[in-house]
């Protein structure tokens, strides 16, 4: 919670228990609707039309890249599995996933580029271009640099220049820095963990190695506790894995579509802001109660509102706003 304290956000409770007690009437809708839109980019042209639920989503959200024959789809999905979109992109291979700043970057390894990406459009914005490689499977980021392996470990700043490579025998197919070390999934299926702070000397770490929760597992992305990977199984869907540093399952999703890569997890809007100013303060709280209890269909029924996209403002949706009250001021 920030700026407002713990004292702050009971004074808002106990201020808004009554207008909560009267509401409670309205039943909390347990049905869903999945909504699954794509966008058809051509040669990476955007065509953005994801569906008006999805632009209105706030909250975290897994995006997972995956790839059938020279067309590849970036999805966009709520924490409990169900997707929100989607993009297409014919003639993108994307492989591995790395977040900075809460935005999401993606190689094509056939390219071989680093994107950023824009989850809510589907907009690239080359980062790295360097036909220097041959490939570009994976990518880390240890803070500083960006991190991909080729022949040699290239490494690259936040404007995607090139700064300096070290010799490295592995063939990897994801990558992730922890904060430490830099660890590798290598396309024998085994995680392997190296010290890179001697650079350009690296030394392997190996009594922390281990193997990923599957054998066709690819990508690897690091959340600040857990790794996470995606099955690459042709001709069905696979397993989105967050685990342990010993391989223990922690969470898996069911894979969408097409055959997996990788995945990770970012925020996607701010949670809160109902009004869309870019911060949460009286007058989002003032718009959530003008709309508390109202479903879909109903008159004051305020979609920004309905952080959780379950249809109806209630209490869970409340919550979210004074978690977040203050923030964005």
């Amino acid at each position: 919670m920030n700026r407002l304290g713990r004292y702050g956000a009971k004074l808002l409770l106990t201020g808004v228990a009554a207008v909560c007690a009267v509401a409670s009437a309205a039943a909390d809708r347990e049905t869903q609707t999945l909504v699954s839109s794509g966008s058809r980019l051509p040669n990476a042209v955007v065509t953005n039309e994801s569906a008006s639920r999805s632009e209105r989503y706030a909250g975290d959200v897994i995006v997972y890249t995956a790839s059938q024959g020279w067309l590849s789809r970036i999805y966009v999905m709520r924490m409990d599995g169900t997707v929100l979109h989607y993009f297409e992109y014919e003639y993108y291979i994307f492989s591995d996933l790395e977040v900075v700043d809460n935005e999401v970057y993606a190689t094509d390894w056939v390219a071989p580029r680093l994107y950023k990406i824009d989850i809510e459009t589907g907009a690239l914005d080359v980062i790295v271009d360097d036909w220097n490689l041959y490939y570009m499977y994976d990518v880390a980021w240890d803070g500083v640099y960006f991190y991909a392996k080729e022949w040699s470990l290239n490494r690259y700043d936040l404007d995607g220049d090139w700064a300096g490579s070290a010799s490295f025998a592995e063939t990897i197919r994801g990558a992730a820095h922890d904060g430490v070390y830099y660890w590798t999934l290598n396309d024998e299926g085994h995680i392997r963990c190296w010290d890179i702070s001697g650079w350009p000397t690296i030394v392997e770490i190996p009594e922390n190695a281990f193997d990923p929760p599957g054998a066709a597992c690819r990508g690897l992305w690091f959340d600040g506790e857990y790794f996470w990977s995606a099955e690459r199984i042709d001709g069905a869907l696979g397993q989105i894995y967050q685990f342990g540093y010993d391989g223990a399952i922690m969470n898996r999703w069911t894979e969408p579509a097409f055959d997996g890569y990788a995945a990770c997890v970012v925020t996607m809007g701010l949670p809160g802001d109902v009004d869309g100013d870019g911060d949460v303060d009286l007058a989002d709280l003032a718009a959530l109660l003008a709309a508390y209890g109202a479903c879909t269909g109903d008159p004051f029924y305020n979609a920004a509102a309905d952080f959780d996209d379950s249809g109806c403002v209630n209490i869970a949706d409340l919550a979210n706003l004074l978690s977040r009250y203050g923030e964005g001021t």
